[in-house]
């Protein structure tokens, strides 16, 4: 008997090794088979996105000149409202972040007798899109403090007054 099962322990062995004779280990079928669990698809690795610009931001500012006028009521004159209005364009320091020219209202409030010289403070806030080479860029809210000064006459007070107004926008580096 154990005689018997030593020649089919042979008898297996070399025919497991006649078949290793056959298989041919560089076919791409063999690595396949290892490399893929039975029944799944391909594996796809996604792209990586595209790297974020940087941006920074850029100090914008701009001159303002304001002038307005309006009717005092009453002989002894009192408190008032004057409509100020003008014209600004506002930019950074390397003149590359542009606004288009835009129109500033801002009314400046005071007590106004006649003959008195008027001194107030007004405070312009204005909300500006900037562009660079004609495409926007980013916007900003443009604020500071002008001084607006005048005498009145007769009935009626002219002020005027200049400063510059400031902010900051943010700005993505360009491609």
């Amino acid at each position: 008997m154990k005689i018997f099962i030593l020649a089919a322990a042979i008898g297996f062995l070399s025919a497991g090794l006649n078949a290793a004779e056959n298989l041919n280990f560089t076919d791409a079928a063999f690595a396949r088979q290892f490399t893929a669990a039975p029944g799944s698809a391909e594996v796809k690795v996604p792209e990586a996105p595209a790297p974020a610009r940087l941006g920074r931001y850029v100090q914008v500012s701009g001159y303002v000149s304001l002038s307005g006028n309006t009717y005092i009521s009453g002989p002894s004159g009192g408190y008032t409202s004057v409509p100020m209005s003008g014209w600004a364009s506002f930019r950074d320091s390397s003149g590359q972040i542009l606004s288009n020219s835009m129109t500033i209202n801002v009314y400046a409030s005071a007590w106004i007798r006649p003959n008195q010289y008027v001194s107030q403070m007004v405070n312009p806030s204005v909300y500006v899109e900037f562009y660079r080479q004609g495409r926007p860029v980013g916007s900003a809210t443009m604020t500071g403090s002008i001084t607006v000064t005048g005498w009145p006459s007769g009935n009626y007070v002219s002020l005027s007054g200049y400063g510059n107004l400031n902010g900051s926008v943010y700005v993505q580096d360009p491609e």
